[in-house]
């Protein structure tokens, strides 16, 4: 029973490495090899991001069942990360020129 158990645990870290992986071949063919416009290209690599963090936080971190974490460890860095967006583009447009 217990190498069962086993074989299916690895199994499931596995299937999560290779999902990353696809994960992160996404994002490399997307910057590489696709001239996406700029707006379309972040917003998939954002989508990616949510997902690999999502997948690292409840395979590997072993949160799968706490779903309150599971949802701050996803939304806040992505609010963080839109806040500073806001934060910075009024700064580099008068900068560049642009305002």
């Amino acid at each position: 029973m217990a190498e069962a158990q086993r074989a299916s645990i690895t199994r499931i870290y596995l299937m999560a490495f290779f999902v990353l992986l696809f994960v992160t071949a996404v994002e490399a063919v997307t910057v590489l090899v696709f001239r996406f416009p700029a707006a379309l290209r972040v917003t998939i690599l954002l989508i990616c991001a949510l997902v690999k963090a999502t997948l690292i936080g409840a395979y590997y971190m072993n949160l799968k069942f706490e779903r309150l974490t599971m949802v701050f460890i996803a939304t806040v860095p992505l609010t963080l990360g839109i806040l500073m967006f806001f934060a910075i583009v009024p700064d580099a447009a008068r900068v560049l020129g642009l305002h």
